[in-house]
């Protein structure tokens, strides 16, 4: 004897003897896209964040003012804002609010001739204010070799100036809002027989090939 035949139609399918009019539409399972737009939106979502960190990279920000610094010996060195002695050097906007806040000078220092205008207004802003104060070299360069990391600077180096025979310079690096990184060089004379520090400040903003 020979068993009945069975069909298995499949979900969603017409079955037989079923009347389907020509052209009519067979619903068929929609696709699962869950998983996949998940991954998607992942994928999108970390694409955004490097983007803005790239953007935000050398962003520095305010950073809280300092009222003074110890110095190795144990001096205790009180600072002063620098925006206000280097408003000379200023031009156009330039240097950032951001920087010029994050720079301060010990208590004493005063200006000790004009600016030194190195960009000549063609260039990337590169300007130098020269100062003087009744301390020791040494100490000058101390108090800035602490004081820099605690304004957000970076120290990239300390040492002799190939253009100030004698001289001392430290050079930090710090990020600004207005997209580029910035230099700060202090070159610290030697004391002079009037028992005073000669010093200078230079600031310039980093080129991006730099």
């Amino acid at each position: 004897m020979t068993p009945p035949s069975t069909t298995v139609t499949p979900a969603g399918a017409a079955a037989p003897g079923d009347d389907v009019a020509d052209g009519d539409d067979v619903a068929l399972p929609a696709p699962r896209r869950g998983p996949a737009l998940v991954v998607l939106g992942i994928a999108v979502g970390l694409v955004i964040l490097l983007f803005v960190a790239g953007l935000t990279d050398t962003g520095g920000g305010t950073v809280a003012p300092v009222a003074s610094v110890t110095i190795p010996g144990g001096t205790a060195v009180h600072l002063d804002p620098a925006s206000g002695p280097l408003g000379p050097i200023e031009s156009g906007g330039q240097p950032p609010a951001d920087i010029l806040s994050a720079l301060e000078l010990p208590t004493g220092s005063q200006a000790d001739g004009n600016p030194v205008d190195g960009d000549k207004g063609v260039g990337q802003f590169d300007r130098t204010m020269p100062f003087v104060i009744d301390m020791s070299a040494d100490q000058v360069v101390a108090t800035f070799r602490v004081l820099f990391p605690r304004l957000g600077w970076s120290v990239i180096s300390t040492g002799p100036d190939a253009y100030h025979p004698g001289s001392t310079e430290i050079l930090a690096k710090r990020g600004s809002s207005d997209g580029y990184y910035w230099e700060a060089g202090i070159v610290v004379s030697p004391m002079t027989a009037a028992a005073t520090t000669p010093f200078s400040l230079r600031l310039f903003e980093v080129p991006e090939s730099a």
